[in-house]
């Protein structure tokens, strides 16, 4: 690790070569592969594929994210107290690569079992799926936090994990032709399914054992850490940079699973677009999202990464509420093209601007209890974050049943209008809740710097005045 004094404030600064940051950035395909098609087709799948109505699918897919959320924290705890060779955090990243990709084939493999049967197995699924889920993103969410304590080398980090994340969103893109494919090799086209989740997922496996390899020696703050307690759950909620982070990720998560899961229900049935159709316009969206990111980064070194959420988010939340709400209407294709590349720095920035909030509330934390808990910091978050998406998955399966949705059958005028509805007003208007709130958060470059100034200080054996943090803890 190449470390350098900063001139200005004293401090030492970490940078990390450039292949170990790339190699680090796979992690966000690998997280997010099966997470983003489950996002988009999960509902869809479950409601049209195998016939689960849309409010018992809708339930199913909110307790198994309920369940994703119970754990976040405990793996978080057990990452931050592992006293491994291989360290903390890598040792948990490859033990779980293969179950990951067996569990992420067989959620999409309908095997024709009857009905009660099928919501059996599905629902245990769901739960094997958001568990192996969650030690692969908790894992590495926290190894990034602590590869290195720079402000701006995280912001990198967290950029380069969101174009891999966002790559998932162009992976997926051509999911429904894919399926159509591959379910003409069987009797039973449903296995359509089964192969093209395991394509993305056979990648997902690579790009695991190459970020596994790339991030060896990394692992550089492990003696930083301490013996976790329940009271430290506590202590973290001190922190208003991270009680403002938690809010902000839990109503933009929100409303990005609503927004997600609606997606092909609002193109297929009230715009009437054909697959081939959708499979494009995702992949325009994941393209012009990664771009995007860049954009975020820029914003988020050159201003803050306060000002990179309230700019990304609000544009996306201005846009969809104007364009979805007033402007576009049923085959008018072009005009969608414009809608997703317009949303695309807000879609980069739903993930990208938290995940390089959160190590530095870390640093907060460990300034006000001594203690370095990144794990159970993401842990934390990562639940508030999985129990808005369990809420937004329930409320928008129990919303297609309120509005007289019918699987595969033509939609009634008053249910399309209500789909356009909730897919601009509700999702944009979620959004725009999100960056009113982060209107106060307090932590800027300049703060966090003081911040990684007064640990190093208590290290030395130097009182801290902790009156000038007031306004963190």
């Amino acid at each position: 690790m190449n470390e350098k004094t900063n001139l200005v404030s004293g401090q030492t600064t970490e940078k990390l070569p450039a292949k170990v940051k790339w190699g680090y950035g796979l992690s966000g395909y690998c997280s997010f592969i099966t997470w983003t098609a489950f996002s988009y087709y999960g509902l869809y799948f479950f409601t049209d594929i195998v016939g689960i109505s849309a409010a018992l699918a809708g339930l199913m897919i909110s307790l198994g994210t309920l369940w994703d959320a119970i754990t976040d924290p405990i793996v978080g705890g057990i990452s931050d107290n592992l006293n491994l060779k291989g360290g903390r955090r890598r040792p948990l990243i490859i033990g779980v690569a293969v179950p990951f990709v067996a569990v992420s084939i067989l959620l999409f493999t309908n095997f024709g079992f009857g009905t009660t049967a099928s919501k059996v197995y599905f629902m245990i699924m769901i739960l094997l799926y958001y568990t192996a889920q969650t030690v692969l993103d908790i894992s590495s969410s926290a190894l990034g936090s602590e590869m290195t304590l720079d402000y701006d080398e995280r912001s990198t980090l967290a950029t380069i994990k969101n174009y891999f994340g966002l790559l998932a969103t162009v992976a997926i893109s051509p999911t429904l032709v894919l399926v159509a494919y591959f379910g003409g090799w069987f009797t039973n086209s449903d296995y359509g399914w089964t192969c093209t989740i395991a394509l993305y997922v056979l990648i997902a496996l690579m790009f695991i054992i190459i970020f596994w390899r790339s991030t060896k020696g990394y692992e550089r703050h492990r003696e930083e850490g301490g013996q976790f307690s329940v009271a430290d759950i506590k202590e973290v909620f001190k922190t208003k940079p991270t009680r403002v982070v938690m809010i902000i990720f839990a109503v933009a998560i929100f409303a990005n699973t609503i927004n997600y899961a609606l997606q092909v229900y609002y193109y297929s049935n009230y715009l009437s677009l054909t697959d081939a159709q959708i499979s494009s316009i995702t992949f325009v969206f994941g393209v012009a999202s990664i771009a995007g990111a860049w954009v975020t980064d820029q914003i988020m070194k050159r201003m803050s990464k306060k000002s990179a959420w309230i700019i990304a988010m609000g544009s996306e939340a201005i846009v969809m509420i104007i364009m979805i709400g007033f402007l576009i209407h049923p085959g008018n294709l072009a005009s969608v093209y414009v809608l997703v590349i317009l949303m695309s720095v807000g879609n980069a920035a739903v993930y990208q601007v938290p995940w390089a909030m959160i190590p530095d509330c870390v640093d907060v934390t460990e300034l006000a209890t001594g203690k370095r808990l990144d794990g159970v910091i993401f842990g934390i978050v990562a639940f508030l974050q999985k129990f808005a998406g369990a809420l937004g998955a329930a409320i928008l399966g129990t919303l297609l049943t309120v509005i007289g949705y019918v699987d595969g059958a033509v939609q009634s005028a008053s249910t399309l209008t209500s789909l356009k509805n909730m897919y601009g007003f509700l999702v944009g208007g979620l959004y725009l809740v999100a960056v009113v709130i982060v209107f106060i958060y307090p932590l800027s470059k300049k703060k966090h710097d003081r911040v990684r100034e007064a640990i190093e200080e208590r290290k030395e054996g130097k009182e801290i005045n902790m009156d000038e943090f007031k306004d963190l803890i």
